[in-house]
């Protein structure tokens, strides 16, 4: 619930309350209040009392979620398709909608497999052969071990200071060409500095690696903590330097599961969170992310990636598949080779069937549904024998409201009509116009602890070009780009989206990451340990959030991490 609605609630409760505890509602303090006068005998109206006013209702038009009492269902976070799987497997769970159904069951089964299985036309230019090579377990990515190890679950966007794309390298850096992973030599297609700029061997673009400083903060009580700040190093660049102004935005692969409830949440209830003035005074200003839908050619709001740039689970699949692993479809049927990489075009001219897209609109529909319909883990810390949650993660629900968090991380949500593939139904043999709606999608209620809106995180960055000791210097193999940034800014502007900002993102299963991939770390670029680590490095429109954390005692912070361990 955002701060406007629970002050309504708060002034609805003290008018009728006044007299009672008119000090705490806000009335003077000190003086006692004089006696109320004997009620007299009330006059009968001539005319019908106006009804009472409907209670008020939040966002999705339901009833203000309360901070102090679960809702009845809480637990089942993804509504219909909620699994209790709280192992390994907790992302990957097939949902009891489509188990029931054979076709849905099919579905699930072959857009699982395409999301394991490299595809034989992957590259020229790559981070990975497979969906599942980022998305470990259906799961977060993992950062490399050391500096000598490339990118493999995680990538860099890039961009000049205004939001364009570099005039060589696109909108990301590809670690990889196809050779590292067509062969038995992993390093064959690793990049080379200039080692692709005359034009005889196709490498891949760049070589990123992070080093980190340490950075100590202090609870209120005395308890010190330690944070690990990045900074990003790029050597090896195969087809020459960047643009002058190059901006870079280090992200590691997110989970999966859920998104299909998130795009069927309904536009309008994303808007009225929206308060890009802050006009209601809280500090918090989110914004919706404006995008295109690719296929339609229309405004739409951007729901997917962590600067909200894609508004579907199709669209986002499908720049997946190109931006990240060289795979072409009808929605984005050019390699990802730029004008200025002669080896990138030249592999992609030897493909089989290169003017035919890599995956078909039946495969990539199947991917979707995929996608659209893995389930969400149920909530731990729930007993429904007794219908009790426990205790401490009571106490930490509570906290979480009274910190404000709940102005970005909005816990409740309802879809609307889930609508069928804009590819089309999937049939035994190809796709047909007029798809179903998916029921077992529409009309839920959901706890994914987002808002899906842009918030300003605060920081900027730095980017200079020097030695691996830190000189000055211009041009050279010995010669590293350096970004720098404080916070959690990147610098990159996507859409409408500034350096700073970021999407919120869902903390359903946050409890879970580890769980599912005990080498996966948290935040966009996976900077944060732990949860805790996570929380300290909020800034910017959730700075008040971050102190009130900072000023809590040992026992309270235990409190707020074990419910955001249930989630």
């Amino acid at each position: 619930m955002n701060k406007t609605s629970m002050n309504s609630v708060f002034k609805l409760l003290c008018t009728f309350t006044a007299g009672v505890f008119i000090s705490a509602c806000g009335g003077s303090g000190g003086a006692e209040s004089p006696p109320l006068p004997p009620p007299s005998t009330p006059v009968q109206p001539e005319q019908p009392l106006v009804p009472n006013p409907e209670p008020a209702t939040d966002h999705a038009g339901l009833v203000p979620i309360n901070p102090l009492v679960p809702d009845e269902n809480e637990h089942l976070s993804g509504g219909a398709i909620t699994v209790f799987i709280k192992n390994e497997d907790a992302f990957s769970g097939r949902p009891t909608p489509v188990k029931q159904d054979f076709r849905f069951d099919g579905n699930f089964t072959s857009g699982d497999h395409i999301f394991r299985t490299p595809n034989q036309n992957f590259g020229p230019l790559l981070n990975t052969s497979t969906c599942q090579g980022c998305h470990l377990n259906d799961g977060r990515g993992v950062l490399p071990k050391s500096e000598n190890d490339p990118f493999t679950s995680m990538l860099v966007k890039i961009s000049d200071a205004f939001g364009q794309a570099d005039p060589t390298y696109g909108t990301q850096i590809q670690t990889f060409s196809a050779s590292s992973f067509n062969t038995s030599d992993f390093s064959a297609g690793w990049p080379r500095h200039d080692g692709s700029i005359n034009g005889t061997i196709n490498l891949g673009e760049a070589f990123v690696f992070i080093r980190y400083e340490d950075l100590n903060l202090q609870y209120s009580d005395g308890t010190p903590v330690t944070l690990r700040k990045p900074i990003y190093y790029i050597r090896d660049l195969s087809f020459g330097a960047f643009v002058d102004d190059i901006q870079f935005s280090p992200r590691i692969s997110p989970q999966v599961f859920g998104a299909g409830l998130l795009e069927a949440i309904p536009s309008e209830h994303i808007e009225a969170l929206a308060d890009q003035s802050d006009s209601n005074g809280d500090g918090i200003s989110g914004k919706v992310s404006r995008v295109t839908n690719v296929i339609t050619d229309a405004d739409a709001i951007g729901r997917f990636t962590y600067k909200a740039q894609t508004p579907s689970v199709l669209q986002q699949a499908a720049a997946a598949f190109n931006g990240d692993m060289g795979i072409t479809t009808t929605l984005f049927p050019n390699e990802n080779c730029t004008q200025n990489q002669l080896t990138c075009l030249n592999d992609a001219a030897l493909e089989r069937n290169p003017d035919t897209p890599d995956v078909s609109d039946r495969e990539l529909a199947m991917v979707e549904f995929y996608n659209r319909v893995l389930a969400v883990p149920a909530r731990r810390g729930y007993n429904e024998n007794s219908n009790a949650w426990d205790e401490d993660i009571l106490r930490g629900r509570t906290r979480f409201f009274e910190l404000g968090c709940a102005s970005c991380h909005t816990p409740r949500h309802k879809t609307g009509i889930a609508k069928g593939s804009e590819l089309g139904e999937i049939t035994l043999t190809g796709l047909e116009a007029n798809p179903s709606d998916i029921a077992f999608l529409s009309e839920q209620t959901i706890y994914p602890y987002t808002d899906l809106l842009l918030h300003d995180m605060g920081g900027q960055c730095e980017i200079r070009q020097e030695t691996d000791q830190g000189l000055s210097c211009e041009s050279g193999a010995d010669c590293l780009y350096v970004q720098r940034c404080e916070g959690l800014a990147d610098g990159v502007i996507q859409g409408n989206a500034i350096g700073s900002e970021w999407k919120t993102p869902p903390l359903w299963g946050l409890g879970l990451v580890q769980t599912v991939n005990p080498n996966a770390t948290f935040l966009h670029d996976g900077r944060a340990r732990t949860i805790e680590e996570a929380i300290l490095w909020h800034a910017g429109e959730s700075s008040d959030a971050q102190a009130a954390f900072l000023a809590l005692d040992k026992e309270a912070r235990a409190d707020l991490l074990s419910f955001l361990k249930s989630l």
